[in-house]
C-alpha cells in the first residue's frame, strides 16, 4: 500500500479505526431517556399517593366517625384529649354492659333448660 493510498483511507476513516468498544448501542441510548422518563412518572405517582393518604388522614381526624362522636359534636364537646378519653371510657363501658347482658342471658338460658328438664317453671 502506498503512502498516498494510506492517507486517503485514513481521511475516509477506513484505516486505523479506534478499537475501543462502545458500551451503549443506539437502542440503549434511546431507552436511557425513556427510563428517566419512567422514573419521573413513578416519582410523580408516588408523590400524589402520599398527598392523597395525608388528606385521608386529615379528613379522618376531623370527621365524626360514629354516633357517639356526632352526639358529642351536637352537644358542643370540643375535640381534644378530653373528648378522646370520654369516647374511650364510653366504649369500655359499652363492652362491659354487653358482656354482662350476654352472661346474664346465657345463665338464664341454661337455668331455663335445667328447669324444663325437671318439670319446673322455666319463666322465672
Amino acid at each position: 500500500m502506498s503512502l498516498r493510498r494510506a492517507v486517503v483511507m485514513q481521511s475516509r476513516g477506513l484505516l486505523l479505526r479506534s478499537r475501543r468498544r462502545t458500551f451503549f448501542t443506539d437502542q440503549e441510548q434511546v431507552r436511557k431517556p425513556k427510563i428517566f422518563k419512567d422514573i419521573d412518572e413513578l416519582k410523580a405517582k408516588l408523590k400524589m399517593a402520599i398527598i392523597e393518604d395525608v388528606e385521608k388522614v386529615k379528613r379522618l381526624e376531623f370527621e365524626d366517625r360514629n354516633a357517639l362522636n356526632r352526639l358529642f359534636t351536637s352537644c358542643g364537646v370540643p375535640r381534644g384529649a378530653f373528648r378522646d378519653k370520654l369516647v374511650f371510657g364510653c366504649n369500655v363501658a359499652a363492652v362491659f354492659v354487653a358482656s354482662s347482658v350476654v352472661g346474664a342471658c346465657g345463665a338464664r338460658w341454661k337455668r331455663g333448660d335445667k328447669l324444663a328438664k325437671f318439670g319446673g317453671n322455666a319463666s322465672i
